[in-house]
């Protein structure tokens, strides 16, 4: 099959963590490369001798069902076919998975994990970061193919987890749109952060991931592709502690008579509400840290219901996070 033809077949599996379809697309485009299952669900391989470079992405997308799905291509963005039923494309991370083949067919060297359940907590990830921390004592840099757009190298997942160094060094061997970006979120790499010094997430080329109306750019995503099976890990720069306390920046409020308004003394923490209310961004992290999704949330605010109480809602948050793990 073409390059084109491949990544069309890959995006045919709806592919929710742990169903049918998902294990299908697994045997046909992983499995095949020599890949093998390990005791958290991830299909790993190593390319070389005691590799330095984890190489991530992972096999589960948002699906709400199992199954297949059409697509069409206008000749720059692959989307859901017209009419389509699925609520996403898929191209998290399925754009990843191609890459991650084609740079295993080149015999780019490298510790290789598609992860598992990325989607739903991280889970693959997670277990290996917890249970066996030893499997990455070689590793120096973990990069993940599971960002949005054409240009990013991931800097920070709400907080710092590479150096800026080290992300100039891998965009200086990717096209020349590529920059340092401090605005990620989650993947799997960032549960590596306390383990391996250097960890980014570089832009795929998927666009409105999550969504219907999600979009892939086969271009980019092929030139990607060809720079990625050239890589030369020698230059790579590593800098970062994985083991240094992550500093805090001071908070300073200004305040016209007495006390800045805001400050801890001056404000209530008596329960989940003022939590909420007083660090909506830490709030927000831990929810994904969780595996609890945008739709889920989405759907908390603003499902069947046509209003929601503010009790009903944090009711409901309650729930979803001591159920999310």
């Amino acid at each position: 099959m073409s390059d084109l033809e491949t990544i069309i077949s890959m995006l045919s599996f709806r592919r929710p963590a742990e169903s049918a379809s998902e294990l299908e697309f697994i045997k046909k485009f992983i499995v095949p490369l020599g890949a093998q299952r390990d005791t958290h669900g991830n299909w790993c391989l190593n390319i070389g001798d005691a590799p330095t470079v984890l190489w991530s992405s992972h096999t589960d997308s948002v699906h709400r069902s199992e199954g297949y799905q059409n697509v069409d291509f206008d000749g720059k963005y692959i989307t859901l076919a017209v009419n389509s039923k699925s609520n996403c494309l898929g191209a998290d991370c399925a754009a990843g998975v191609w890459i991650m083949t084609e740079m295993i067919k080149a015999s780019v060297p490298g510790m290789y994990i598609f992860h598992y359940a990325e989607e739903i907590g991280c889970r693959g990830s997670r277990a290996i970061a917890q249970r066996e921390p030893g499997r990455l004592v070689n590793i120096k840099a973990a990069i993940a193919f599971d960002r949005k757009g054409i240009d990013s190298v991931i800097t920070s997942q709400r907080g710092r987890c590479c150096s800026d160094t080290f992300g100039n060094s891998v965009a200086a061997q990717l096209p020349s749109r590529y920059r340092l970006d401090p605005t990620g979120v989650l993947t799997d790499t960032k549960q590596y952060m306390h383990l391996v010094p250097e960890c980014s997430n570089l832009s795929v080329g998927y666009y409105n991931e999550h969504h219907p109306h999600e979009a892939l750019d086969v271009a980019h995503l092929i030139e990607l592709r060809d720079h990625m099976v050239k890589f030369d890990q020698s230059k790579l720069v590593i800098e970062r502690n994985p083991f240094a306390k992550p500093s805090k920046p001071k908070l300073k409020l200004k305040s016209l008579a007495g006390p800045a308004f805001g400050s801890r003394r001056h404000r209530r923490e008596d329960n989940l509400r003022d939590l909420v209310y007083w660090h909506p961004e830490k709030v927000a992290a831990f929810l994904e840290n969780e595996g609890v999704t945008y739709d889920q949330l989405h759907d908390v605010i603003y499902g069947d219901r046509e209003t929601v109480s503010v009790a009903s809602l944090f009711a409901d948050l309650e729930d979803l996070m001591s159920g999310a793990a």
